[in-house]
């Protein structure tokens, strides 16, 4: 299938397992250019970048500078933007489900699945090289948990219509 991506520049985060290493994967096959930006370079990572498409980048993507780290490595690497995949987003695993989150816990979400991606297109857009900038993302929210109902209450009435 050709997509039209030959030479097309992408940042994609959280690149080094699961869907963000299928996105690389993918555009890396499809002709772009992709700086896979992820906390840890990963053996799969590493195997892909030695085709010369892929350029793996280790950066913290909570900190206020992991997002533009990741941009200044595509605009130095590759001469620009045209890509961003949003891939990052995570939940510290919490035993006593949705009931126990701290406000630490809350920041931290906040963090690494909203201010990363907010940060990463801000500081990006500006260096499009077309003018335009083809954006995606995942959201992470916590993932299952149990309710804190308890056995055997009882459900609010829904109001008439």
């Amino acid at each position: 299938m050709d997509l039209h991506l030959t030479d097309k520049v992408a940042v994609v985060t959280g690149a080094s397992k699961g869907i963000g290493l299928a996105v690389t994967r993918a555009l890396a096959g499809e002709g772009a250019r992709v700086v896979a930006a992820a906390r840890t370079v990963s053996g799969p990572l590493t195997e892909l970048a030695a085709g010369g498409r892929v350029r793996p980048v280790a950066v913290d993507l909570t900190s206020p500078d992991g997002p533009e780290q990741a941009v200044r490595e595509a605009v130095a690497a590759f001469g620009g933007l045209d890509i961003l995949v949003n891939n990052v987003g995570a939940v510290r695993p919490r035993l006593g489900g949705f009931l126990s989150l701290t406000d630490e816990d809350w920041a931290w979400a906040l963090t690494i699945n909203f201010l990363t991606a907010v940060r990463r297109r801000c500081r990006a857009a500006s260096r499009s090289r077309s003018g335009a900038m083809a954006c995606a993302g995942r959201r992470s929210t916590g993932g299952a948990s149990r309710s804190p109902r308890r056995p055997g209450a009882r459900r609010r009435p829904k109001p008439a219509p």
